[in-house]
Protein backbone atom coordinates (compact mmCIF):
# COMPACT_ATOMS: atom_id res chain seq x y z
CA UNK A 1 0.00 0.00 0.00
CA UNK A 2 2.74 2.41 1.03
CA UNK A 3 4.44 1.39 -2.63
CA UNK A 4 1.09 2.75 -4.53
CA UNK A 5 0.50 5.84 -2.38
CA UNK A 6 4.11 6.57 -2.94
CA UNK A 7 3.56 5.73 -6.45
CA UNK A 8 0.74 8.19 -7.35
CA UNK A 9 1.92 10.31 -5.21
CA UNK A 10 5.44 10.68 -6.99
CA UNK A 11 2.92 11.37 -10.47
CA UNK A 12 1.68 13.94 -9.74
CA UNK A 13 4.63 15.68 -8.61
CA UNK A 14 7.00 14.68 -11.80
CA UNK A 15 3.89 15.88 -13.78
CA UNK A 16 3.91 19.37 -12.10
CA UNK A 17 7.34 19.63 -12.25
CA UNK A 18 7.33 18.87 -16.23
CA UNK A 19 4.08 21.55 -16.44
CA UNK A 20 6.42 24.13 -14.12
CA UNK A 21 9.56 23.68 -16.43
CA UNK A 22 7.40 23.96 -19.75
CA UNK A 23 6.19 27.21 -18.36
CA UNK A 24 9.42 28.56 -17.99
CA UNK A 25 10.49 27.64 -20.96
CA UNK A 26 9.49 30.41 -22.95
CA UNK A 27 6.51 32.43 -24.64
CA UNK A 28 6.10 29.94 -27.53
CA UNK A 29 5.76 26.96 -25.13
CA UNK A 30 3.46 28.89 -22.68
CA UNK A 31 1.48 30.10 -26.27
CA UNK A 32 1.00 26.19 -26.89
CA UNK A 33 0.45 25.21 -23.55
CA UNK A 34 -2.71 27.71 -23.13
CA UNK A 35 -3.71 26.89 -27.00
CA UNK A 36 -3.41 23.12 -26.04
CA UNK A 37 -5.44 23.28 -22.13
CA UNK A 38 -8.20 24.94 -24.10
CA UNK A 39 -9.11 21.18 -25.30
CA UNK A 40 -7.86 18.65 -22.96
CA UNK A 41 -7.11 20.56 -19.48
CA UNK A 42 -10.52 20.38 -17.65
CA UNK A 43 -10.69 16.47 -18.06
CA UNK A 44 -6.96 16.37 -17.46
CA UNK A 45 -7.42 18.65 -14.02
CA UNK A 46 -10.71 16.68 -13.29
CA UNK A 47 -9.12 12.98 -13.03
CA UNK A 48 -6.15 14.34 -11.21
CA UNK A 49 -7.59 16.21 -8.38
CA UNK A 50 -10.11 12.86 -7.87
CA UNK A 51 -7.19 10.57 -8.19
CA UNK A 52 -4.92 12.09 -5.69
CA UNK A 53 -7.78 12.99 -2.81
CA UNK A 54 -8.94 9.67 -2.96
CA UNK A 55 -4.98 8.68 -2.12
CA UNK A 56 -4.32 11.14 0.16
CA UNK A 57 -7.84 9.92 1.92
CA UNK A 58 -6.16 6.22 1.70
CA UNK A 59 -3.07 7.71 3.39
CA UNK A 60 -5.12 9.59 6.12
CA UNK A 61 -6.90 5.78 7.16
CA UNK A 62 -3.46 4.08 7.32
CA UNK A 63 -2.09 7.00 9.37
CA UNK A 64 -4.70 7.49 11.47
CA UNK A 65 -6.01 4.23 12.27
CA UNK A 66 -2.49 1.95 12.11
CA UNK A 67 -0.07 3.38 14.59
CA UNK A 68 2.50 0.00 12.19
CA UNK A 69 1.97 2.37 8.98
CA UNK A 70 4.37 5.30 10.50
CA UNK A 71 7.11 2.51 9.95
CA UNK A 72 6.03 2.33 5.70
CA UNK A 73 6.70 6.35 5.93
CA UNK A 74 10.35 5.78 6.56
CA UNK A 75 11.16 2.81 4.25
CA UNK A 76 13.86 4.04 2.42
CA UNK A 77 14.45 3.63 -1.68
CA UNK A 78 16.63 5.32 -4.33
CA UNK A 79 15.02 8.58 -5.34
CA UNK A 80 14.82 7.27 -9.04
CA UNK A 81 11.05 6.95 -9.32
CA UNK A 82 9.04 4.67 -8.28
CA UNK A 83 7.52 3.55 -11.54
CA UNK A 84 10.38 1.27 -12.36
CA UNK A 85 10.03 -0.16 -9.29
CA UNK A 86 8.39 -3.75 -8.79
CA UNK A 87 5.59 -3.81 -6.45
CA UNK A 88 6.16 -7.10 -4.77
CA UNK A 89 7.97 -8.22 -3.12
CA UNK A 90 7.10 -5.67 0.09
CA UNK A 91 10.80 -4.59 1.74
CA UNK A 92 9.51 -5.79 5.09
CA UNK A 93 12.37 -4.09 7.27
CA UNK A 94 11.55 -0.98 7.70
CA UNK A 95 14.31 2.23 8.58
CA UNK A 96 14.55 2.13 12.40
CA UNK A 97 14.72 6.05 14.35
CA UNK A 98 18.74 4.54 15.05
CA UNK A 99 19.48 4.24 11.29
CA UNK A 100 19.19 3.65 7.68
CA UNK A 101 18.30 -0.08 6.72
CA UNK A 102 18.78 -0.17 2.76
CA UNK A 103 16.29 -1.38 0.70
CA UNK A 104 15.57 -5.22 0.91
CA UNK A 105 17.88 -6.67 -2.44
CA UNK A 106 14.64 -8.69 -3.74
CA UNK A 107 13.06 -5.39 -3.99
CA UNK A 108 15.88 -3.74 -6.10
CA UNK A 109 16.79 -6.33 -7.98
CA UNK A 110 15.04 -5.56 -11.09
CA UNK A 111 16.21 -2.00 -11.14
CA UNK A 112 19.45 -0.93 -12.13
CA UNK A 113 21.12 2.00 -9.12
CA UNK A 114 22.90 4.48 -11.11
CA UNK A 115 26.06 5.03 -9.48
CA UNK A 116 25.46 9.35 -9.26
CA UNK A 117 26.77 10.77 -5.80
CA UNK A 118 23.33 13.00 -6.46
CA UNK A 119 21.34 10.57 -5.98
CA UNK A 120 20.10 10.50 -2.45
CA UNK A 121 17.54 8.15 -0.92
CA UNK A 122 14.48 8.78 0.19
CA UNK A 123 10.75 7.80 1.14
CA UNK A 124 6.61 7.93 1.44
CA UNK A 125 7.02 11.32 3.88
CA UNK A 126 9.66 13.13 1.47
CA UNK A 127 6.91 12.13 -1.25
CA UNK A 128 4.22 13.45 0.41
CA UNK A 129 5.64 16.44 1.92
CA UNK A 130 7.04 17.58 -1.49
CA UNK A 131 3.13 16.79 -2.99
CA UNK A 132 1.88 18.68 0.54
CA UNK A 133 3.52 21.82 -1.10
CA UNK A 134 2.17 21.48 -4.27
CA UNK A 135 -1.78 21.53 -3.28
CA UNK A 136 -1.15 23.44 -0.39
CA UNK A 137 -0.22 26.84 -2.65
CA UNK A 138 -3.60 27.55 -4.07
CA UNK A 139 -6.25 27.22 -1.58
CA UNK A 140 -8.52 28.92 -3.63
CA UNK A 141 -10.24 25.56 -5.30
CA UNK A 142 -12.29 23.87 -3.19
CA UNK A 143 -10.46 20.74 -4.23
CA UNK A 144 -7.19 22.12 -3.73
CA UNK A 145 -8.97 23.45 -0.18
CA UNK A 146 -9.88 19.92 0.54
CA UNK A 147 -6.83 18.46 -0.40
CA UNK A 148 -4.28 20.85 1.71
CA UNK A 149 -6.69 20.05 4.63
CA UNK A 150 -6.18 16.81 4.43
CA UNK A 151 -2.40 17.23 4.07
CA UNK A 152 -2.43 18.92 7.58
CA UNK A 153 -4.60 16.44 9.12
CA UNK A 154 -1.95 13.63 8.13
CA UNK A 155 0.83 15.73 9.21
CA UNK A 156 -1.21 16.35 12.22
CA UNK A 157 -1.27 12.55 13.08
CA UNK A 158 2.06 12.63 12.18
CA UNK A 159 3.25 14.82 14.93
CA UNK A 160 1.49 13.37 17.38
CA UNK A 161 3.06 9.82 16.72
CA UNK A 162 6.33 9.00 18.56
CA UNK A 163 8.02 6.49 16.28
CA UNK A 164 7.25 9.25 13.45
CA UNK A 165 8.91 12.23 16.05
CA UNK A 166 11.57 9.94 16.69
CA UNK A 167 12.26 9.46 12.89
CA UNK A 168 11.74 12.90 11.69
CA UNK A 169 13.73 14.11 14.26
CA UNK A 170 17.02 12.11 13.92
CA UNK A 171 20.13 13.70 13.36
CA UNK A 172 21.81 10.64 12.05
CA UNK A 173 19.41 10.47 8.89
CA UNK A 174 19.11 13.80 6.75
CA UNK A 175 17.57 14.58 3.15
CA UNK A 176 17.69 16.96 1.27
CA UNK A 177 14.12 17.88 0.35
CA UNK A 178 12.93 19.97 -2.39
CA UNK A 179 9.83 22.12 -1.58
CA UNK A 180 7.67 23.89 -3.67
CA UNK A 181 7.58 27.49 -3.18
CA UNK A 182 5.17 29.79 -4.30
CA UNK A 183 6.72 32.51 -6.69
CA UNK A 184 7.11 35.84 -4.56
CA UNK A 185 8.56 39.28 -5.93
CA UNK A 186 11.35 39.40 -2.71
CA UNK A 187 13.10 36.27 -3.05
CA UNK A 188 14.83 34.25 -5.41
CA UNK A 189 13.90 30.79 -5.91
CA UNK A 190 16.69 28.86 -4.23
CA UNK A 191 18.49 26.21 -6.72
CA UNK A 192 18.29 21.88 -5.86
CA UNK A 193 21.80 21.68 -4.86
CA UNK A 194 22.20 24.19 -2.84
CA UNK A 195 19.48 22.70 -0.30
CA UNK A 196 21.22 22.01 2.93
CA UNK A 197 20.85 17.62 3.88
CA UNK A 198 19.04 18.25 7.98
CA UNK A 199 16.42 15.89 9.78
CA UNK A 200 13.08 15.97 8.30
CA UNK A 201 11.40 17.94 10.61
CA UNK A 202 13.24 20.69 9.41
CA UNK A 203 11.38 19.92 6.03
CA UNK A 204 7.85 20.03 8.13
CA UNK A 205 8.80 23.05 10.01
CA UNK A 206 9.54 24.71 6.35
CA UNK A 207 6.44 23.60 5.04
CA UNK A 208 4.49 25.41 7.89
CA UNK A 209 6.69 28.64 7.33
CA UNK A 210 5.63 28.67 4.14
CA UNK A 211 1.96 28.30 4.42
CA UNK A 212 2.17 30.90 7.03
CA UNK A 213 3.45 33.69 5.09
CA UNK A 214 1.68 33.27 1.50
CA UNK A 215 -1.93 32.77 2.27
CA UNK A 216 -2.85 35.53 4.60
CA UNK A 217 -5.52 37.06 2.45
CA UNK A 218 -9.21 38.05 2.25
CA UNK A 219 -10.42 34.63 2.25
CA UNK A 220 -8.33 33.41 4.83
CA UNK A 221 -8.48 29.74 5.35
CA UNK A 222 -8.70 29.95 9.21
CA UNK A 223 -8.99 26.08 9.91
CA UNK A 224 -5.64 25.29 7.75
CA UNK A 225 -3.65 28.10 9.85
CA UNK A 226 -5.02 26.31 13.41
CA UNK A 227 -3.98 22.93 11.95
CA UNK A 228 -1.13 24.79 10.91
CA UNK A 229 0.24 26.29 14.63
CA UNK A 230 -0.88 22.90 15.98
CA UNK A 231 1.44 20.96 14.18
CA UNK A 232 4.00 23.38 14.90
CA UNK A 233 3.33 23.15 18.93
CA UNK A 234 3.04 19.34 18.83
CA UNK A 235 6.83 19.20 17.19
CA UNK A 236 8.09 21.83 19.79
CA UNK A 237 6.15 19.21 22.79
CA UNK A 238 8.08 16.40 21.14
CA UNK A 239 11.58 18.90 21.59
CA UNK A 240 11.08 19.64 24.66
CA UNK A 241 9.95 16.32 26.47
CA UNK A 242 13.00 14.74 24.58
CA UNK A 243 15.34 17.76 24.72
CA UNK A 244 16.20 17.52 21.00
CA UNK A 245 18.44 20.70 19.99
CA UNK A 246 17.42 21.09 16.56
CA UNK A 247 19.98 23.45 14.34
CA UNK A 248 17.12 24.96 12.47
CA UNK A 249 16.72 28.49 11.22
CA UNK A 250 14.39 29.68 13.89
CA UNK A 251 13.76 33.17 13.25
CA UNK A 252 12.09 32.44 9.90
CA UNK A 253 9.14 30.56 12.44
CA UNK A 254 9.80 33.66 14.23
CA UNK A 255 8.90 35.99 11.47
CA UNK A 256 6.13 34.15 9.93
CA UNK A 257 4.00 34.09 13.15
CA UNK A 258 4.65 37.79 14.10
CA UNK A 259 3.50 38.83 10.72
CA UNK A 260 0.60 37.04 10.61
CA UNK A 261 -0.29 38.49 14.21
CA UNK A 262 -0.17 41.91 11.90
CA UNK A 263 -1.96 40.56 8.95
CA UNK A 264 -5.08 39.89 12.07
CA UNK A 265 -4.40 42.98 13.53
CA UNK A 266 -4.64 45.22 9.93
CA UNK A 267 -7.82 43.06 9.57
CA UNK A 268 -9.49 42.86 12.60
CA UNK A 269 -12.84 43.87 11.40
CA UNK A 270 -13.15 42.02 7.80
CA UNK A 271 -11.82 38.37 9.65
CA UNK A 272 -14.05 38.98 13.21
CA UNK A 273 -16.68 38.90 10.70
CA UNK A 274 -16.14 35.06 9.82
CA UNK A 275 -13.34 33.77 12.37
CA UNK A 276 -12.67 34.08 16.02
CA UNK A 277 -9.11 35.58 15.35
CA UNK A 278 -8.38 35.33 18.98
CA UNK A 279 -8.27 31.47 18.91
CA UNK A 280 -5.68 31.83 16.42
CA UNK A 281 -3.70 34.40 17.73
CA UNK A 282 -4.07 32.64 21.47
CA UNK A 283 -2.24 29.64 19.53
CA UNK A 284 0.45 32.03 18.04
CA UNK A 285 1.52 33.94 21.34
CA UNK A 286 2.09 30.29 23.21
CA UNK A 287 4.26 29.26 20.41
CA UNK A 288 6.21 32.38 21.86
CA UNK A 289 5.81 31.51 25.67
CA UNK A 290 6.73 28.00 24.38
CA UNK A 291 10.15 29.54 23.52
CA UNK A 292 10.91 31.95 25.81
CA UNK A 293 9.68 29.30 29.13
CA UNK A 294 10.89 25.99 27.42
CA UNK A 295 13.81 27.62 24.98
CA UNK A 296 16.45 26.75 27.11
CA UNK A 297 15.71 22.80 26.81
CA UNK A 298 15.25 22.23 23.11
CA UNK A 299 16.77 26.07 21.42
CA UNK A 300 20.45 24.86 19.58
CA UNK A 301 22.68 27.72 21.28
CA UNK A 302 22.36 30.07 24.04
CA UNK A 303 22.55 32.41 20.94
CA UNK A 304 19.05 31.40 19.61
CA UNK A 305 17.98 32.24 22.78
CA UNK A 306 19.37 35.29 23.06
CA UNK A 307 17.60 36.13 19.04
CA UNK A 308 14.30 35.14 20.15
CA UNK A 309 14.78 37.72 22.55
CA UNK A 310 15.83 40.41 20.40
CA UNK A 311 13.37 39.57 17.82
CA UNK A 312 10.42 40.38 20.69
CA UNK A 313 12.33 43.40 21.08
CA UNK A 314 12.57 44.27 17.65
CA UNK A 315 9.17 43.71 16.51
CA UNK A 316 7.62 45.14 20.07
CA UNK A 317 5.40 47.55 18.10
CA UNK A 318 3.19 44.31 16.92
CA UNK A 319 2.88 43.08 20.28
CA UNK A 320 1.80 46.34 21.80
CA UNK A 321 -0.70 46.87 19.27
CA UNK A 322 -2.04 43.63 19.89
CA UNK A 323 -1.99 44.26 23.64
CA UNK A 324 -3.91 47.36 22.91
CA UNK A 325 -6.67 45.46 20.51
CA UNK A 326 -7.16 42.85 22.92
CA UNK A 327 -7.54 45.21 26.11
CA UNK A 328 -9.99 47.34 24.40
CA UNK A 329 -12.40 44.25 23.27
CA UNK A 330 -12.26 42.45 26.85
CA UNK A 331 -12.67 45.96 28.26
CA UNK A 332 -16.15 45.79 26.49
CA UNK A 333 -19.27 43.82 27.39
CA UNK A 334 -19.15 41.83 24.07
CA UNK A 335 -18.82 38.72 22.19
CA UNK A 336 -15.45 38.78 22.02
CA UNK A 337 -14.51 39.81 25.87
CA UNK A 338 -13.44 36.47 27.06
CA UNK A 339 -11.37 34.75 23.75
CA UNK A 340 -10.05 38.59 23.66
CA UNK A 341 -8.98 38.32 27.64
CA UNK A 342 -6.93 35.53 27.75
CA UNK A 343 -4.59 37.09 24.74
CA UNK A 344 -4.19 39.42 27.15
CA UNK A 345 -2.78 37.15 30.12
CA UNK A 346 -0.75 35.39 27.55
CA UNK A 347 1.11 38.61 26.80
CA UNK A 348 2.40 39.04 30.67
CA UNK A 349 6.07 37.55 30.00
CA UNK A 350 6.07 39.10 25.96
CA UNK A 351 5.57 42.71 27.68
CA UNK A 352 7.59 42.15 30.77
CA UNK A 353 10.99 41.32 28.31
CA UNK A 354 9.46 44.06 26.32
CA UNK A 355 9.06 46.79 29.49
CA UNK A 356 12.29 45.49 30.66
CA UNK A 357 14.99 45.98 28.05
CA UNK A 358 13.82 48.69 25.91
CA UNK A 359 14.26 51.32 28.68
CA UNK A 360 18.05 49.68 28.84
CA UNK A 361 18.65 49.73 25.70
CA UNK A 362 17.60 53.63 25.04
CA UNK A 363 19.64 54.38 28.50
CA UNK A 364 22.83 52.24 26.76
CA UNK A 365 21.92 54.72 22.83
CA UNK A 366 22.04 57.71 25.29
CA UNK A 367 25.45 57.04 27.43
CA UNK A 368 27.41 56.21 24.37
CA UNK A 369 25.51 58.81 21.98
CA UNK A 370 24.54 56.41 19.51
CA UNK A 371 20.98 57.20 17.34
CA UNK A 372 20.49 53.70 16.08
CA UNK A 373 22.01 50.38 17.59
CA UNK A 374 23.24 47.49 15.93
CA UNK A 375 21.97 44.03 16.46
CA UNK A 376 25.21 43.25 18.32
CA UNK A 377 24.80 45.95 20.73
CA UNK A 378 21.13 45.51 21.62
CA UNK A 379 22.21 41.34 22.24
CA UNK A 380 25.15 42.80 24.16
CA UNK A 381 22.51 44.61 26.41
CA UNK A 382 20.41 41.67 26.36
CA UNK A 383 22.51 39.45 27.62
CA UNK A 384 23.65 41.62 30.40
CA UNK A 385 20.78 41.89 31.77
CA UNK A 386 18.94 38.55 31.87
CA UNK A 387 19.39 38.17 35.32
CA UNK A 388 17.33 41.15 36.72
CA UNK A 389 14.07 39.89 34.33
CA UNK A 390 10.90 38.35 36.10
CA UNK A 391 8.79 36.31 34.13
CA UNK A 392 6.13 34.24 35.40
CA UNK A 393 5.24 30.82 34.96
CA UNK A 394 2.60 29.50 32.74
CA UNK A 395 1.04 25.98 33.00
CA UNK A 396 -0.17 23.97 30.39
CA UNK A 397 2.21 25.33 27.15
CA UNK A 398 3.86 21.83 26.72
CA UNK A 399 0.31 20.36 26.55
CA UNK A 400 -2.28 19.58 23.87
CA UNK A 401 -5.81 17.77 22.80
CA UNK A 402 -4.59 15.08 20.47
CA UNK A 403 -6.69 15.00 17.04
CA UNK A 404 -9.90 13.48 16.84
CA UNK A 405 -11.93 12.90 13.51
CA UNK A 406 -15.42 12.30 15.20
CA UNK A 407 -17.00 15.57 15.94
CA UNK A 408 -14.67 17.69 14.54
CA UNK A 409 -13.68 16.62 11.24
CA UNK A 410 -16.60 14.46 10.30
CA UNK A 411 -18.49 16.84 8.27
CA UNK A 412 -15.46 17.55 6.42
CA UNK A 413 -14.93 14.12 6.04
CA UNK A 414 -18.10 13.14 5.20
CA UNK A 415 -17.90 16.14 2.09
CA UNK A 416 -15.11 14.94 0.93
CA UNK A 417 -16.22 10.83 0.60
CA UNK A 418 -19.21 12.68 -1.57
CA UNK A 419 -16.59 15.06 -3.70
CA UNK A 420 -14.72 11.86 -4.36
CA UNK A 421 -17.40 9.40 -5.27
CA UNK A 422 -19.32 11.77 -7.49
CA UNK A 423 -15.80 12.61 -9.46
CA UNK A 424 -15.02 8.64 -9.83
CA UNK A 425 -18.25 8.26 -11.60
CA UNK A 426 -18.09 10.95 -13.84
CA UNK A 427 -14.52 9.96 -14.81
CA UNK A 428 -16.00 6.05 -15.48
CA UNK A 429 -18.73 7.72 -17.17
CA UNK A 430 -16.24 9.83 -19.25
CA UNK A 431 -14.04 6.26 -19.65
CA UNK A 432 -17.01 4.66 -20.97
CA UNK A 433 -17.94 6.85 -22.92
CA UNK A 434 -14.09 7.13 -24.62
CA UNK A 435 -14.27 3.28 -25.23
CA UNK A 436 -17.72 3.63 -27.07
CA UNK A 437 -16.09 5.98 -29.35
CA UNK A 438 -12.77 4.00 -29.99
CA UNK A 439 -14.65 1.05 -30.59
CA UNK A 440 -17.14 2.91 -33.03
CA UNK A 441 -14.38 4.55 -34.77
CA UNK A 442 -12.23 1.11 -35.32
CA UNK A 443 -15.54 -1.17 -36.34
CA UNK A 444 -16.12 2.40 -39.04
CA UNK A 445 -12.62 1.65 -40.46
CA UNK A 446 -12.54 -2.17 -40.55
Amino acid sequence: MGLVVAQALSEYNRQYRDKEEEHQSGFFSALTNMVGSMFIADADEKISVQTNEAILLALYEAVHLNRNFITVLAQSHPEIGLVAMPVSPVPTTPVTPLGTTPPSSDVISTVELPLDADVQTSNLLITFLKYSSIVMQDTKDEHRLHSGKLCLIILTCIAEDQYANAFLHDDNMNFRVNLHRMPMRHRKKAADKNLPCRPLVCAVLDLMVEFIITHMMKEFPMDLYVCCIQIVHKLLCYQKKCRVRLHYTWRELWSALINLLKFLMSNETVLLAKHNIFTLALMVINLFNMFITYGDTFLPTPSSYDELYYEIIRMHQSFDNLYSMVLRLSSNAGQWKEPASKVTHALVNIRAIINHFNPKIESYAAVNHISQLSEEQVLEVVRSNYDTLTLKLQDGLDQYERYSEQHKESAFFKELVRSISINVRRNLAFNTLSQEALLKEFSTIS
